[in-house]
């Protein structure tokens, strides 16, 4: 299993909550053709001392509120690594840098527009991600990354991923774009209204990005507008959520760890009972079925 790590960036447009989309390469061999957030896998290069130097103000002993899927607190290397990871993969894949000058100011949108050219070689070598930094004096600005959620993979799937949701509001002034290798396409999706664009075919999304959708339009409507939203949700629980699958006849159930079949579904799972509102309050079971794609 690959630990990873996702970044879910935020805006508003005339008081409408938009988080960034991109469509996954139709040829891929995993998750072909979806509608995803911005993200990828933990690599050794994000724990190297060299980004490490990147990184002012060290959080010790490190995110506190990041938990191992066992229960307890994630060692403070592996909750600062994957924080880096989703700077890394947010700068890879939607050009967008999450970082501050020597001076502590964020970085200039027309800064960051240049460094665009290197987006090709920080995803095929990331450590080129620190290099990136040492040479522009660069630092990451981590502090504004809000812990959102935690989501494991199925144990039924072959290919798995254990990863960390991170929610921020995009830079002012910098735009995003899809890297155009494994993503095609890119676009700001309003929350309240993409289970319109899923029912419509407009976009395809795995069961927790739609859950993630749902919860973010539910967070925005609660706070009233995006800085208030994240203020709000920093700290809020993130417990690990395994999903199980069980087939029956022609549909296939995504069932939650708070739905009431979901203790008799084969695979591995994880403790029903601790989940937080925000979580028990999503759809409980996700239906798709065998003769068409997945949701």
């Amino acid at each position: 299993m690959h630990a990873a790590a996702t970044v879910l960036l935020l805006r508003e447009s005339s008081g409408e909550l938009e988080v960034l989309m991109m469509r996954r390469d139709s040829a891929l061999s995993f998750m072909a053709g979806m509608w995803v957030f911005p993200g990828g896998r933990l690599d050794p290069a994000d724990a190297s001392p060299a980004i490490r130097k990147r990184i002012r103000d060290i959080p010790d002993p490190g995110r506190d509120d990041l938990r191992a899927r066992e229960g307890g607190a994630l060692d403070a290397d592996t909750a600062l690594a994957l924080t880096v990871a989703a700077c890394r993969e947010t700068f890879e894949e939607a050009g967008v840098l999450l970082a501050r000058d020597a001076t502590g100011r964020p970085c200039d949108p027309g800064r960051v527009a240049a460094l665009q050219t290197r987006r090709e070689a920080v995803a095929s070598n990331a450590s080129e991600f620190a290099a990136l930094l040492e040479s522009e004096d660069l630092y990451l600005d981590l502090a504004p990354l809000v812990y959102w959620s935690h989501w494991i993979t199925p144990s039924v799937e072959p290919k798995r991923f254990d990863t960390r949701f991170f929610a921020i509001a995009v830079p002012p002034g910098q735009g995003a774009s899809a890297d155009l290798g494994e993503l095609t396409h890119h676009e700001w999706v309003q929350p309240a209204r993409a289970e319109e664009a899923i029912a419509s075919g407009l976009i395809r999304v795995v069961p927790p990005t739609l859950l993630t959708l749902e919860d973010l339009a539910e967070s925005h409507a609660r706070h009233g507008d995006l800085e208030a939203m994240l203020a709000a949700e920093r700290g809020r629980p993130a417990p690990p959520v395994m999903p199980r699958i069980a087939a029956q006849g022609e549909e296939i159930h995504v069932l939650m760890p708070w739905d009431p079949g979901y203790a008799g579904a084969a695979g591995e799972g994880c403790s029903p009972g601790e989940f937080p509102p925000h979580l028990l309050r999503r759809r409980s079971c996700v239906i798709v079925s065998r003769t068409r794609e997945a949701r």
